[in-house]
């Protein structure tokens, strides 16, 4: 009886044959099964996907005669390809998607089916990256900088970012951007992003933050991370107060000339050609414009860069 059961079963293996029986993977993943059938016998039989323990009763997904149920219709179709096979592809995969199921041929008194075991798992997490939104060189004013955490893999990713702290870390903010501004930086420290689901976690790389000048506003702070770009925020800090500075200089220097010139016209006129003297004054007065322009537009910028600061601490609060 043993051996006539196992030559039944050669029999069938050689009449129906598929390319994988057991099938691991992961959320929103795709697989394709292909089976080989005798087509001198069943080219024209039904075949069929369903789902379900027991080959008697399991629940038919999809046929070859244009039935599909509807949860499937989008995301799963099979094909019979003759001498291509028998070609059965899921798409879009969700965990309820695990399970036992048959493909099948058709046949009077018994189908021909072969188990297939298919287990989809939520997908591990890929070490995160961080990046910022904004240049880093704002720090160097005390304005609103933000991280974003990112992990290119993984289902159901959950983000919080932490400050490294001794006995345990300190949670900062659960969600995958971290606003960091004068009001909160209150020392050094170090900070990092932690993407985890339940399959697994994942920490990104350390980010430094050494504070300079600390202030409610218009502080000073350092940021430097493996991942990021240098900058230097004292040479940024110093170089717009200089160049400010600088303007001023010169133009008190532009106007005690105006004045000396005033003093002196009548001499200066009387030993040199007007075409000269009125070319002279011409460029002179545009080097004042220039001066003034310029000035103007520094004093516009630094007073900018503090009403956003304001501005950002008033909406965070």
């Amino acid at each position: 009886m043993k051996g006539l059961f196992v030559l039944l079963l050669a029999q069938i293996s050689m009449q129906f044959q598929c390319d994988k029986t057991k099938i691991q993977t992961t959320v929103g993943s795709a697989f394709t099964i292909i089976c080989t059938y005798k087509t001198s016998q069943f080219r024209f039989n039904k075949k069929y996907w369903c789902a379900g323990d027991s080959r008697a009763s399991c629940e038919v997904l999809m046929d070859t005669d244009g039935f599909t149920q509807a949860a499937y219709r989008t995301r799963a179709q099979i094909i019979d390809g003759v001498s291509r096979g028998l070609i059965v592809n899921v798409r879009d995969l969700k965990l309820d998607d695990t399970g036992i199921y048959w493909v099948a041929i058709d046949k009077i008194y018994t189908d021909i089916m072969t188990r297939i075991q298919v287990t989809v798992t939520k997908e591990a997490v890929m070490k995160p990256k961080v990046w910022p939104l904004s240049s880093l060189e704002m720090t160097c004013w005390g304005q609103l900088i933000v991280f974003r955490c990112g992990s290119q893999r993984g289902t159901d990713v959950q983000y919080t970012w932490y400050r490294v702290g001794h006995p345990n870390n300190i949670v900062l903010q659960h969600s995958t951007d971290l606003h960091l501004h004068c009001s909160n930086i209150t020392e050094d420290s170090q900070l990092f992003c932690l993407a985890s689901n339940d399959v697994s976690s994942q920490n990104s790389e350390f980010i430094s933050l050494h504070l300079i000048q600390p202030a409610d506003k218009n502080c000073v702070y350092l940021i430097s991370s493996k991942a990021l770009s240098s900058y230097d925020c004292i040479r940024s800090t110093t170089s717009l107060s200089t160049s400010i500075q600088t303007t001023e200089k010169l133009l008190r220097s532009a106007t005690v000339s105006q004045l000396t010139w005033s003093q002196n016209k009548t001499m200066s006129w009387s030993g040199l050609p007007l075409w000269y003297e009125c070319l002279r004054w011409s460029l002179f007065s545009a080097m004042i414009t220039i001066l003034y322009v310029v000035h103007t537009c520094l004093k516009l910028t630094s007073r900018r860069l503090r009403a956003q600061v304001k501005h950002a601490k008033h909406h965070l609060i």
